[in-house]
């Protein structure tokens, strides 16, 4: 009798574990992204760059929309080059072109992936519910910084461009059916 309620309590154990660890997956993935820039995840930085190198890179900027949103968002500059260290300010255009108002959010990312460790967001709209207006037009504004110790990393050295990438989805019809 001991035994089967010590195996049983393990079990219990195990599966409580797992289920709580499967709560706990994505916060601690995103955690572990923002850390180390894997997988093109950008550093979110409080304060711009010390220091400003004469070496340049290029940013291009990227936007998609989700195919079931009807939704004009493409960047006003398509790409910059910009001194790495320097701050910079882009501007993203957004059109409803529904005839209902929509709750849209966005995700990011930067490519090549080796390089999201030295981009740094100072302001950003991403992760961000906005509510946009039948037929309403807005401008979201980027604030970043190519961090200089991209130049130091043999990883990173070699690049002379990065990209950008937002893509916007309506936050009232996430599923998976409606994201393709």
């Amino acid at each position: 009798m001991k035994n089967n309620v010590k195996i049983a309590s393990l079990v219990f154990c195990f599966f409580t574990c797992m289920f709580l660890l499967a709560f706990a997956s994505v916060p601690l993935y995103n955690l572990f992204c923002k850390v180390t820039g894997y997988g093109g995840t950008p550093q979110v930085s409080e304060i711009p760059s010390s220091y400003i190198s004469d070496k340049k890179i290029k940013v291009r900027f990227n936007a998609d929309v989700s195919n079931k949103l009807k939704l004009y968002f493409q960047p006003v500059d398509r790409e910059i080059i910009t001194k790495i260290g320097k701050s910079n300010t882009v501007n993203y255009e957004v059109i409803n072109n529904t005839g209902k108002d929509i709750l849209i959010t966005s995700t990011y990312n930067v490519t090549p992936q080796k390089a999201g460790l030295y981009f740094n967001k100072l302001d950003c709209f991403c992760y961000e519910e906005r509510k946009v207006l039948a037929g309403q037009k807005i401008v979201l504004p980027v604030t970043f910084f190519i961090s200089p110790e991209i130049t130091d990393d043999p990883n990173t050295s070699e690049l002379k461009s990065l990209t950008l990438s937002y893509t916007f989805f309506n936050v009232n019809n996430i599923n998976v059916s409606n994201l393709y």
